[in-house]
């Protein structure tokens, strides 16, 4: 009898083990729990303020809610699917499913259709203003013709087969099922270059810069989706009218999508008028919403979408320059774009990246959808794995990887999730504005029950794709790559996106650019000089921030000097005086401590001054009071910056 307890104890320990093995996440420490619980706590007294402040569309059934709801519901659910080592996205967006398909979506039945489209648009503003900041035309450069075939041969065959399959299982037009097709071919950012970021803390396969590779293709491949679904859904949805119009739609837009983003960006380098992180953050990301708004006015979608991305790749690379002439600050300066990207991160990551998922899984309605519909989205989503990642395999021959490493770029090409997210309901959208004129017209019932299928299927690529994706990387890489010793792999703690570290919260992305590179490259001579040029305004600028500093704690070491003689200097005890000065002292030296400003020695000469201003109160109380009017402004005080 003994015995068997002692079995029964090991076994619940065993499980226990297992489970602690298998799912660490859940297992919440202290910290998690007052993380959570703080969260929670601030989130009841926003409401509580709203509700106080606004009222109406605060109150369970009003619009605010609904929205309120979607976003703290999937944070939540991301937060867990998380803890068990799936991506976020897919928790948040079965918890969007869940709250619209539960008594037919009650809970947020105040939400108006125009304030999810519009609360999309922000998202997908802010998901190509990431995209462009993150973007590094040198890495690319680097790994060059691989990382081009890599981005452009695997995606535009799927998306050319997934068309292919939506017109056979579907019915659709092919203009509209080309437009599906490009929704699904591309790779979800956030996903990849996480999973990337993992792969290089290990050091695997960063010898040949693969992870670099897939993270500089990843960057491009939205550009790439958005711009032919831009051409193919604008030509379906316009092809009833002016044809030649309808073909030109799109490349006009993307056109003057990217002249939009130049002009934005050269407005955000005027570093000498947003001269804090605060304000560049803010003109960055409100130029991205304003040139998604006023595009999205004119049905030009996918413009604001590219403005963004050009907005953030080129400011980037004014701000890195210190472009543009009078009206920048003449420093290259890679922090300004670390610290516009880590705000504009913060933001998708704790607000709209819950809202947008949580948005689209609610558009998804089960007792409207057609039962067939998502076993036809399975089967194109699971053919287009088939063709894609034997697609992937064969473009990387040539690039000097081993088979093992090729077949690791396929299961790395594998995951979505932000794209497909952001166009979901695009279609659907743009149905709706092309036939507001005759929304009950057969045509136009044929088109909205295009786009409800395009959604299901984008929505069931985000849960297949992305979960399998994950899992094939995260499962497979340490035996598809090599691993290399610290002494010759890249610095495993480099950030591969600006203002990005290991500590970061997740889903996070790096940018194999920040690494230091092995072998550093040569420079001109125009380079050097330039450098030398700039590296001298740094060394002015810190000796004239030293000389400000120096004067102001000079400054007022003499106006406190200046009182304590008038006031106690024909006292007999002159400690009051010695202490009133030494705290004066130190806390002016604690204050310039919390600035990098001054330098060691300088503040240890504050020392010296603090000792040489005792001293000749010593000598002015031993001549007595009627030497106080000629010791109001000692020699030794007056000329305190020089003594110092």
């Amino acid at each position: 009898m003994k015995a068997l307890q002692v079995f029964r104890a090991r076994s619940s320990e065993d499980k226990k083990s297992f489970v602690r093995w298998a799912f660490p996440g859940l297992f919440l420490q202290e910290k998690d729990i007052c993380n959570g619980a703080g969260i929670l706590l601030i989130t009841v007294l926003l409401y509580g303020g709203l509700v106080l402040c606004i009222g109406k569309p605060f109150h369970p059934s009003g619009n605010a809610w609904a929205v309120m709801v979607i976003w703290l519901l999937a944070s939540a659910g991301g937060w867990l699917v998380e803890r068990v080592g799936l991506p976020g996205p897919l928790g948040m967006i079965l918890t969007g499913i869940a709250v619209g398909n539960i008594h037919n979506g009650h809970l947020v039945k105040g939400l108006p259709a125009s304030w999810s489209k519009e609360l999309r648009a922000i998202a997908l503003a802010i998901i190509f203003l990431r995209s462009g900041l993150e973007l590094d035309l040198h890495i690319f450069k680097k790994v060059g013709w691989v990382a081009t075939r890599l981005l452009l041969v695997p995606g535009i065959l799927e998306a050319c087969f997934d068309g292919g399959l939506a017109i056979a299982l579907f019915g659709m037009p092919a203009t509209f099922a080309f437009a599906l097709g490009f929704i699904l071919k591309a790779v979800g950012p956030a996903l990849v270059i996480q999973c990337m970021f993992d792969v290089q803390q290990k050091r695997l396969g960063t010898a040949k810069s693969i992870p670099a590779t897939v993270v500089a293709a990843a960057s491009f491949d939205d550009m790439i989706a958005i711009t032919g679904y831009t051409i193919f859904i604008d030509i379906a949805v316009k092809g009833e009218g002016n044809q030649v119009w309808a073909i030109m739609h799109g490349p006009v837009s993307v056109v003057l999508g990217i002249l939009a983003g130049l002009i934005a960006a050269y407005l955000c380098a005027f570093t000498k008028l947003w001269n804090n992180r605060l304000k560049r953050t803010a003109v960055v990301l409100l130029s991205a919403l304003f040139m998604k708004f006023i595009f999205d006015k004119y049905n030009f979608t996918s413009g604001g979408a590219l403005g963004s991305l050009t907005l953030g790749l080129c400011v980037k690379e004014l701000w890195a320059r210190g472009q543009p002439g009078i009206f920048a600050i003449p420093e290259t300066n890679h922090e300004y774009t670390r610290n516009v990207e880590k705000h504009v991160r913060w933001l998708w990551r704790f607000i709209m990246m819950p809202v947008l998922f949580g948005l689209i899984g609610n558009a998804l309605r089960f007792n409207t959808l057609q039962h067939s519909s998502i076993s036809k989205a399975c089967a194109i989503i699971f053919a287009g794995l088939a063709v894609r990642m034997p697609a992937t395999f064969l473009v990387m021959f040539g690039g000097g990887f081993t088979w093992k490493e090729r077949l690791f770029f396929s299961f790395a090409w594998t995951p979505k999730a932000t794209v497909q997210a952001a166009l979901a309901l695009s279609p659907l959208d743009a149905v709706i504005a092309a036939f507001k004129s005759a929304p009950k017209s057969a045509q136009a019932l044929r088109y909205t029950q295009y786009a409800n299928e395009t959604l299901t299927t984008a929505i069931f690529c985000i849960l297949i794709d992305g979960s399998i994706g994950t899992l094939l990387i995260r499962a497979f890489a340490p035996a598809l790559l090599q691993r290399e010793p610290e002494d010759n792999a890249e610095a495993p703690d480099a950030p591969m996106v600006p203002g990005l570290h290991p500590s970061s919260p997740r889903p996070m992305v790096h940018d194999p650019l920040d690494r230091q590179e092995n072998e550093p490259q040569p420079l001109t001579a125009a380079e050097l000089a330039r450098q030398q040029e700039l590296m001298q305004h740094k060394e002015q600028e810190f000796a004239m921030a030293n000389e400000a500093m120096l004067a102001e704690f000079m400054e007022q070491i003499d106006q406190i000097a200046d009182v304590v003689g008038q006031k106690e200097l024909g006292q007999r005890d002159s400690s009051n005086c010695a202490g009133k000065l030494r705290l004066a002292v130190d806390g002016l030296r604690d204050r310039i401590a919390e600035h990098d400003y001054l330098k060691a020695e300088e503040v240890e000469g504050a020392n010296d001054f603090l000792r040489a201003t005792r001293q000749e109160h010593e000598t002015l109380r031993r001549r007595g009071p009627g030497q106080q009017t000629s010791a109001a402004s000692p020699s030794g005080i007056g000329n305190s910056s020089e003594a110092v």
